[in-house]
Formats: structure tokens, C-alpha cells, sequence
């Protein structure tokens, strides 16, 4: 005879999402490595004493023990690993963070393994959480994210005929995932303009370690085309708005008029 599931599973993983049920508990959405993406019930979270309470936070690597449930496996026991205080007292941190976490929530499948891709969020959050630029860690693993789950966008070679297109002349579709050459354009009437220089940062961060990638300097308007570019294709890929990026923008918008002020 077949030998019983265990009735408990041991695992870590990174808290992305949340919300209530009931007065007391909460589901709790965790991206593990070999399980991919879980909804959980955490029991009593909401009470004053409980125990789970300040392990199950969003953006959260913490140590679970699940029991398996009819439906959904319930939280017994919970160890934050790491917390990432630098993200909760930043804003432009902190809406990145959640970004990222909203990113891996819509390209992760539930009970399948995600091992590559809890090792991407998980080296995102800890270079957000040491104080790595925000524009490089998220843009490369937008595009890190991308590549793992079959979107690897084209950024280098024409869609159409496969030849290298300068980038003083390429137009881009993110319905298509890439850059047009001026010969084939006529064959994409949705292709838009892209700025040259931002297209030449993007080839970077997908060609070069990210260690190359972070030497690269960015001015605020730079910075926001990048963000307006890439927002673009993950709103496209995940066929859905991405409530975070809108907090992202904001939250650079708040930064950039913050410091105009502050140096006049």
C-alpha cells in the first residue's frame, strides 16, 4: 500500500500577500521554493497574543510548519528569518518591495516548484534591504523574472527579421515583447517609440552581471522612463494592471518633487 502524506510539511518561504478571515485569522499568501505559491490559514493571527502574529507579515522570509488541512493547510508553527526593517522605513523602498512581491504572485503557479524563482524575489529583497539602487534591482528582476518564466523580452534584434537594430531607431511593442527595426515597422502598427537611452540600459541589465549593472548611473528622468517602459510589458505579460505600480510611481514622484524643494 502507498505510504500516507505527511500531515506536516516543513518549509520556508517569503510572505507576499494577505487578508482577513473572519475576526482572527487571516489567509496568508507564501511563495515557497518547492511548493511555489501557497494560500495558508493563519489561525488567531489577529489576537493581541498570538504567537504567528509578527512572523507572517508581508515581505517577510520566515520558517513554516503546515498542517495539511480539507482545503487549505494551516499554520502551526511560524519563524521570521528575516524581516527587512530597512524596507518598512522608506517608501521608495517599501513600494518596490511590494512591486516585487506582486510580480511573483502573478507569474508563480500555485503547487508547482518555484525554487528560481523564490531565489530571484528572495536576492531582490535582500539588495532593497542593504540599500542597492531601486531602479536595479527591480529592473533586472523584472527582466530575470521575465526570462525564468518563458517572456524573455528582445531588446537587442528586430522581431520581425532578426536583424540587430541600432537604438536610435528601434521602435518597441510590449504586446510582442520587443524591439522593431525601421524596415519591418510597417508590420507592426502598434510598435511605439522608445527612448534610445533607456533601450541601451535595458540591453545592459539583461546582458551584464547585476554587479556591472548597479555601476550604472541614472538621472530622475532617466529613472522614469525606465519605470514607464517596463511597467508597460509587466502590465502587458501579466494581462492585468499591477496595483503596486502605481505606488512605485508615486512614491518616486513624492521623492523627486521632496528633494526639488529641498534644494532651492
Amino acid at each position: 500500500m502507498p505510504g500516507r502524506p505527511p500531515r506536516v510539511t516543513k518549509t520556508e518561504a517569503i510572505v507576499i500577500r494577505q487578508r482577513r478571515l473572519g475576526d482572527a485569522d487571516r489567509i496568508v499568501t507564501l511563495l515557497t521554493p518547492l511548493r511555489g505559491k501557497v494560500d495558508v490559514v493563519a489561525k488567531g493571527v489577529l489576537r493581541a497574543k498570538s504567537r504567528l502574529a509578527g512572523h507572517l507579515e508581508p515581505l517577510t522570509h520566515v520558517e513554516v510548519v503546515l498542517a495539511h488541512g480539507r482545503s487549505l493547510d494551516v499554520v502551526t508553527q511560524a519563524q521570521a528569518a528575516e524581516s527587512f526593517p530597512a524596507l518598512r522605513g522608506d517608501l521608495d523602498r517599501l513600494s518596490a518591495a511590494l512591486y516585487l512581491a506582486e510580480l511573483a504572485d502573478r507569474f508563480t503557479v500555485e503547487h508547482a516548484d518555484a525554487t528560481g524563482l523564490f531565489a530571484l524575489l528572495h536576492a531582490a529583497l535582500v539588495r532593497l534591504n542593504r540599500g542597492d539602487g531601486q531602479q536595479v534591482v527591480t529592473r533586472t528582476y523584472e527582466l530575470a523574472l521575465l526570462e525564468a518564466t518563458g517572456f524573455r523580452p528582445e531588446w537587442t534584434r528586430c522581431l520581425g527579421c532578426g536583424v540587430e537594430v541600432p537604438a536610435d531607431e528601434a521602435r518597441w511593442s510590449p504586446l510582442e515583447g520587443g524591439v522593431i527595426g525601421v524596415e519591418c515597422v510597417a508590420r507592426y502598427p502598434g510598435a511605439l517609440p522608445i527612448d534610445a537611452t533607456a533601450l541601451r540600459v535595458l540591453r545592459a541589465y539583461q546582458s551584464r552581471p547585476y554587479e556591472e549593472s548597479g555601476r550604472i548611473r541614472l538621472t530622475d528622468d532617466l529613472a522614469a522612463r525606465l519605470e514607464q517602459i517596463m511597467h508597460s510589458l509587466m502590465r502587458t505579460v501579466a494581462e492585468r494592471e499591477l496595483k503596486s505600480a502605481a505606488f512605485v510611481s508615486a512614491a518616486r514622484h513624492a521623492r523627486v518633487a521632496e528633494e526639488s524643494v529641498a534644494g532651492e
